[in-house]
């Protein structure tokens, strides 16, 4: 009998949970745009609760993202690299493009959907000159000119660099041949699909927490919920029936990784229970709440999945590699400050739009 060993070196991961973080925030961005952009050109009446929900949520999820990438990069300033060379073969060559446009076309939708509830001067009269966020709040509105006309043409705008955006990243994970649960056309679909899941999921619970709160949006947003977890499950039905080659090595790793039978299990669960959870045609404000953080903890657990825990299954040898989250910024601490600069500018924004218009027609 001739016995051969086998080696498998334990080799660091090469994209952290900074990764999880950008692709999590990015979804958001995008994502919320395409929910605003379908209720301005689809609905009879608007609802200007949504749009501004949805304006907030475009407008700081599209600024701590790519913050996050750069943090990924490990060596932010090599990101010039991208545009002192040509690399037509690279999705991440694109996206180098692709993400400033989609940042500033993001950012412009958002401060025409905002403007409206920027402090002008009239506004202002007989109160205190001393406010900043008011005087602040001023400059960034321009002026009291009509912008209506324009939120329309800009929303098209951005939500097509939003759909370059949600291709772009779900292709440069995808185009890694040398990762057999990567290399899948469903990954795209999947991403852009479970990121308008957990869009859909932040904006209720902004509604809830943010002053203001309206029934009939947290009604319209359930109603997006539902499509877009169907949307999800479609999708990840699709891959595990139709794939062969994603879906056969994932299978694999069920069948030898504990650490993988416990991602599936808990994948299925959440499923199972927001399917029973949705089927109820009313919910209470409770049980809205707890739904949309757990459409938002599926969407981010399943990033990590398909961004972290995939680097786990070696791309050579036998086994799988041991990962633990460490602590420091490169961990656990890189995550909450993320989301920790994300609710600070939440809170920042949602300061500088209290002012609420006196008119029908400049609330849209």
């Amino acid at each position: 009998m001739v016995i051969k060993e086998i080696f498998t070196p334990d080799i660091a991961i090469t994209w952290l949970p900074w990764a999880v973080q950008y692709f999590f925030l990015m979804g958001l961005a995008y994502a919320s745009v395409w929910v605003a952009t379908i209720h301005l050109f689809s609905a009879k009446q608007t609802d200007a609760r949504l749009l501004k929900l949805c304006a907030c949520l475009m407008l700081t999820a599209g600024i701590v993202a790519p913050i996050a990438l750069l943090a990924d990069l490990h060596q932010p300033l090599r990101a010039w690299h991208f545009y002192a060379q040509i690399r037509p073969h690279s999705w991440m060559w694109y996206g180098a493009f692709l993400l400033p446009i989609f940042s500033g076309a993001s950012a412009l939708f958002a401060w025409l959907l905002l403007r409206q509830y920027l402090r002008t001067k009239a506004s202002t009269q007989g109160e205190s000159s001393q406010d900043w966020v008011r005087r602040i709040a001023q400059l960034i509105r321009l002026g009291d000119w009509d912008s209506d006309k324009w939120i329309k043409p800009i929303a098209l705008i951005a939500s097509l660099s939003a759909c370059s955006i949600a291709l772009y990243t779900g292709m440069e994970t995808m185009a890694i041949k040398a990762r057999p649960l990567w290399h899948t056309y469903w990954l795209p679909p999947l991403m852009a699909t479970s990121a308008l899941l957990a869009a859909c999921g932040t904006l209720a619970v902004l509604n809830r927490v943010l002053h203001g709160y309206q029934a009939s949006t947290q009604d319209r947003l359930l109603q997006w919920v539902r499509a877009s977890f169907g949307l999800f499950a479609l999708c990840l039905i699709g891959w595990a029936l139709f794939d062969n080659g994603s879906a056969h090595e994932a299978a694999l790793l069920l069948d030898t990784s504990p650490s993988w039978q416990l991602a599936a299990i808990w994948v299925l669960v959440t499923l199972a229970l927001l399917a029973l959870v949705l089927a109820v045609r009313r919910l209470p404000s409770i049980l809205m709440l707890v739904v949309s953080l757990t459409t938002v903890h599926l969407a981010w657990g399943f990033r990590w999945i398909v961004l972290i825990q995939a680097q786990t299954d070696p791309k050579y040898g036998a086994g799988t590699y041991f990962y633990q989250l460490p602590w420091g910024p490169e961990g656990l601490l890189g995550i909450a400050g993320t989301f920790g600069l994300w609710i600070a500018l939440m809170v920042l924004v949602s300061e500088f739009i209290r002012h609420q218009p006196r008119s029908a027609h400049q609330a849209l």
